[in-house]
């Protein structure tokens, strides 16, 4: 397989070439097939570049949500174990903020 940037003939079995190292075969996310250039996939249309954002806004947003939900869990915990020293005002005060939607 010839490189299409250094034109240096590599093995068929390699993906980077051996002297520039830019890739030789690109393989779609989602179809796992592969193919000599990048940009779309020719068996399914996929936008390499497209998939690739989406997968990195998914994950930005699985890892807020995370976050809401330790935070959530965390605000509660510290208000049970203020509970004794606040006779419970500031649990009340939480969970009204709760219902508020604060």
């Amino acid at each position: 397989m010839q490189c299409p940037k250094c034109h240096h003939e590599n093995s068929d079995r390699v993906v980077f070439c051996a002297r520039c190292h830019a890739p030789l075969r690109y393989i779609c996310p989602a179809c796992k097939h592969s193919q000599d250039h990048g940009g779309t996939c020719d068996a399914c249309g996929v936008d390499f570049a497209k998939y690739a954002a989406m997968l990195v806004f998914k994950a930005e947003s699985d890892a807020r949500l995370a976050h809401e939900q330790s935070r959530s869990k965390s605000g509660a915990f510290k208000q049970i174990l203020l509970l004794p020293i606040t006779g419970g005002f500031s649990l009340i005060k939480y969970l009204l903020g709760r219902m508020k939607g604060e």
